[in-house]
């Protein structure tokens, strides 16, 4: 059976419970092992009604493990009801609910100090076995090298009515932050779409403006072939084109004979070589 169905089976039993049966039921819910939560009972008229009786101890003894912690009861240990077992370990485990709520980093020294645990061996049991196995450390780890624990999530517990005031200011500036950060989230995507949507008309426009040029040049090149065949750009030659000093185009003249006469022949008047 989960807290809820139990703590509501407490108050059913608390509205008609009076006296000695009242605080019976009282020590009862303290002691039950999967109730950590005790502000509903604590509403119960009949309950409230202890106040100011000879039974009023056990009301503050309620109101202790409401709200309070394990060094709070040794020091009106006095004026309270002595504990069970099953109530010191669960004061305990309040008070490191407590710790854990408020620190995520929690040193074994004041664990220690905390619940009065004196080993560090016996610490780490009592946080495997009757913190995390039951639910009091909902998330988190012991790191032996730094001695400490580590806490990620952990139980709630009940508020004191004079602390709500706190709370609810606290609560509304989350709710303020929350909703700047919302603001924030909301202008970044709009920008980003923007940005992205910009990019896009950027990309097609560039796409658009390439496969125009690529168009007219194509279109530029087809208008200048059609205006080479237009124009006679490739000309017919004939046997008669003949180029000045080349002869006809085709075939090269061979030269005449030189004023020197044959190959071979000495020019008249000039001297024969003489070789030394």
């Amino acid at each position: 059976m989960d807290q809820d169905s139990k703590i509501q089976q407490y108050v059913l039993l608390g509205k008609g419970a009076r006296g000695r049966g009242l605080t019976d039921l009282i020590a009862k819910a303290t002691a039950d092992p999967s109730v950590f939560g005790f502000g509903e009972l604590l509403d119960v008229p009949s309950v409230k009604e202890l106040k100011g009786t000879d039974l009023a101890p056990h009301l503050a003894l309620l109101q202790l493990f409401a709200y309070g912690t394990w060094s709070e009861y040794q020091g009106n240990a006095a004026g309270l009801p002595a504990l069970s077992e099953a109530q010191v370990l669960k004061l305990k485990q309040l008070t490191v609910a407590s710790l854990a709520a408020s620190q995520k980093v929690l040193p074994y020294s004041q664990l220690q100090a905390a619940i009065q645990i004196g080993g560090v061996r016996e610490l780490e049991d009592f946080l495997i076995n009757h913190c995390f196995y039951t639910g009091v450390i909902v998330s988190g780890k012991l790191d032996q090298k730094q001695a400490c624990l580590q806490v990620y999530d952990v139980i709630g517990r009940d508020v004191r009515p004079e602390d709500l005031p706190d709370l609810t200011a606290r609560m509304a500036r989350w709710i303020t932050a929350g909703d700047e950060l919302l603001r924030a989230i909301e202008a970044r995507v709009a920008y980003a779409s923007a940005t992205s949507e910009a990019a896009r008309r950027h990309r097609e426009e560039l796409e658009a403006k390439i496969e125009d040029t690529k168009r007219r040049f194509k279109e530029a090149e087809a208008r200048a072939n059609d205006s080479l065949l237009d124009d006679g750009g490739l000309m017919d030659m004939d046997d008669d084109f003949r180029i000045p000093g080349l002869g006809a185009l085709g075939g090269v003249e061979p030269p005449g004979p030189s004023a020197s006469g044959s190959r071979g022949e000495r020019a008249p008047g000039r001297p024969k070589s003489r070789r030394r």
